[in-house]
């Protein structure tokens, strides 16, 4: 019986070190296939790499920029090497294999991003909407903000199926023609003039409002103090606004929306006054970006369009009043979209005025008011959508302006 047993023991040991051997010999053979297998696709990788930098030689596409692309956006290579062999190389390929352009592509690549207070990302989706609507007074001294306050808010000045476009819209603007503070005295000899507390800037938020345009002929109605109270306060409750600032630097600068891959750059002058009370920005005082002399507005398109994939001017201009087009205004808007403006939009007029297609790009030369005066007028909102192709489709809104 202890024959048998220690036999038993011997063959058990003998079984279980033969198992271990295999099982270390099949891990080590494992180890080595993986390895091999890991440096087969690292060769591969390598080599896709080199065939892509190899075409797109002739782009401003480096290698390096390949790499972090494919490190970000996992198989984007392998389409993108696909798309070439089928086609001619194209800056929109780049979206087609990340969904981000060439440009918003290059600036997370380059971190531009990382130190500008002038962009944000919005989340991407099939289409997203970007809306433009007129004239906006919230001032205290006017007809709107009593109105709020005795109607219990927002809902009680704005119809449900108008706030409902506005708030979601992936991208409201709006432009604010009023100044904001709790002090300055209004300029002598101008007929009106609109100022409100700084609270009632937290309106925007109710009606959806992602950015404001300043460049317009009422946000100095209460002199410089009351202006830089104004641009603090917008900063404070986290509104960006173009077409004004401390300086010309300021008042000129863009502010970019990235919105479904495509980085979009907005900015804003005035050519409203006939008698002209609102300063112009300078290298060294405050004041908005004018644009009576197009030139300026047309060089920092010109700028701007080879940076950014759309670049959209809005303009305070136009006769108050009058449905007729003034002849500046139709040289202007089209000098802008010679300059590479992807569209023009404009107010001042209080009224509509013409909509045109100039070159495939629409001109909307007046959206007038859409919360001002305590009339019964035409009013629309201007809403686009951009697709992720990048196509572009147009509409207008129309609607009544009816505060009494």
């Amino acid at each position: 019986m202890k024959r048998r047993l220690k036999k038993s023991v011997k063959i058990g040991l003998f079984i279980f070190i033969v198992v271990i051997i295999l099982l270390i010999s099949l891990m080590i053979l494992l180890s080595k296939y993986s390895k091999n297998r890991d440096k087969s696709k690292s060769v591969k990788k390598i080599d896709l790499v080199s065939k892509i930098s190899n075409k797109l030689k002739d782009y401003d596409v480096d290698t390096s920029f390949i790499k972090w692309v494919d490190t970000n956006y996992k198989g984007s290579l392998k389409k993108l090497d696909k798309l070439l062999e089928n086609s001619d190389y194209n800056s929109s390929m780049w979206h087609r294999v990340t969904n981000n352009s060439y440009i918003v592509l290059n600036d997370l690549y380059n971190k531009a991003y990382d130190n500008m207070d002038n962009v944000k990302i919005v989340e991407s989706k099939d289409t997203s909407t970007i809306s433009f609507v007129g004239d906006v007074s919230l001032a205290d001294n006017w007809f709107i903000a009593p109105v709020y306050d005795s109607r219990g808010g927002i809902n009680g000045v704005l119809g449900s199926k108008m706030l409902n476009i506005m708030t979601t819209s992936d991208i409201m603007i709006a432009n604010s023609e009023f100044t904001v503070s709790n002090r300055g005295y209004a300029l002598p000899n101008k007929t009106y003039t609109f100022k409100a507390k700084p609270e009632r800037l937290s309106i925007y938020d109710e009606m959806g409002v992602d950015m404001v345009t300043l460049a317009n002929n009422h946000v100095y109605d209460y002199g410089l103090d009351a202006f830089n109270d104004m641009l603090d306060a917008f900063n404070e409750y986290s509104i960006p606004h173009i077409g004004a600032g401390h300086n010309i630097e300021e008042a000129k600068k863009p502010y970019y929306f990235i919105i479904n891959g495509y980085k979009i750059a907005f900015v804003s002058a005035t050519r409203a006054e006939k008698n002209i009370m609102t300063p112009g920005a300078t290298n060294d005082t405050g004041g908005v970006f004018r644009c009576y002399d197009p030139t300026d507005m047309i060089n920092l398109i010109k700028e701007l369009r080879s940076s950014s994939d759309y670049v959209i001017p809005i303009i305070h201009f136009g006769r108050e009043n009058s449905h007729e087009l003034e002849d500046e205004q139709v040289s202007s808007a089209h000098a802008y979209i010679d300059a590479g403006a992807d569209m023009v939009v404009g107010h001042h007029a209080h009224t509509l005025q013409g909509v045109e297609v100039y070159n495939d790009k629409p001109i909307i030369y007046n959206l007038g008011n859409f919360l001002f005066n305590n009339e019964t007028i035409d009013t629309a909102l201007f809403k686009v959508n951009l697709n992720k192709d990048g196509s572009m489709e147009y509409y207008i809104v129309p609607a009544l302006e009816m505060i009494n």
